[in-house]
């Protein structure tokens, strides 16, 4: 993978979170058209730690990751063009949320968000997991994705966390479950992306 010097977005994210990855891809390479994505993920350490000592159980509770999108030539910031944009990196997400072991990803709702002094293309999922081990038990999750335009690139942003458990570890996951806490601190995460 070949690097362009493209800078990372910038996150400010809270104590407890731990970057865990940071990569530069191509995802688009036409004759008319390159789309290079400088990519951030963060996950939420402390509450890994938490589940562990309570359960035994290991896996990703709660993750984000920010990725700036650069497109070479540089183009004008128009809705078909957001509209295209935000549609790939949902197709990305959904990819991702797999790849992270989610299962059944459903998107619930799009609607407007506001970023800055822009709005966002925003889009809430419910997907579930599996934790392994001797003990069955099911988390649901919620997961959203922002997408808007930046100074002629693009910022896209997202993230997981759970929101009820169903199974035998329910009691000794329950303490750690707070949806609306959590959606309040990744809508935060979202906003701070720059």
């Amino acid at each position: 993978m070949a690097t362009t010097g493209q800078s990372p977005p910038t996150v400010r994210v809270p104590d407890g979170w731990e970057r865990t990855a940071s990569t530069e891809e191509t995802m688009f390479d036409a004759k008319l058209v390159t789309v290079r994505a400088h990519t951030v993920v963060f996950e939420d350490a402390r509450l890994a730690e938490a589940v562990r000592d309570r359960t035994g159980a290991d896996g990703t509770w709660r993750f984000f990751f920010a990725s700036r999108l650069r497109l070479r030539p540089k183009a004008g910031g128009s809705k078909a063009l957001t509209d295209l944009v935000t549609a790939r990196a949902n197709d990305g997400f959904v990819d991702q949320l797999r790849d992270r072991g989610f299962r059944d990803a459903e998107r619930t709702e799009s609607r407007r968000f506001a970023v800055g002094r822009t709005e966002a293309n925003l889009t809430r999922y419910r997907a579930a997991v599996d934790v392994g081990g001797e003990q069955k038990t099911t988390v649901t999750a919620e997961a959203y994705l922002a997408v808007w335009p930046a100074d002629g690139e693009f910022l896209v942003a997202g993230g997981a966390y759970p929101v009820s458990v169903d199974g035998a570890r329910s009691a000794a996951l329950a303490p750690s479950l707070s949806p609306a806490e959590h959606r309040d601190e990744l809508f935060e995460l979202i906003r701070s992306v720059e």
